[in-house]
């Protein structure tokens, strides 16, 4: 439990109750599974029990963060 409360705190978030709620949302969308493959975001929205309308409305920065590190960018900046 202590290391959920400091990432939540190094994520700039206060810690509550729902903070587990957000933590699962940040492994959902950043955690591969098993398969080496990522959770659709309409699977977790199912799992989380709302639309993805509200999903994104709070949960957006997780897909988001570190976008440079998910693409090519990085390698393409090498280049040119």
């Amino acid at each position: 439990m202590q290391k959920t409360i400091q990432h939540t705190h190094s994520e700039g978030l206060d810690y509550v109750t729902y903070s587990f709620r957000h933590r699962y949302a940040y492994v959902a969308h950043t955690r591969t599974k098993e398969d080496a493959t990522f959770r659709s975001p309409k699977k977790i929205t199912d799992i989380m029990g709302h639309d993805q309308e509200i999903h994104f409305d709070h949960y957006a920065r997780f897909e988001t963060k570190d976008l440079d590190k998910s693409s090519d960018l990085a390698e393409l900046q090498k280049v040119l």
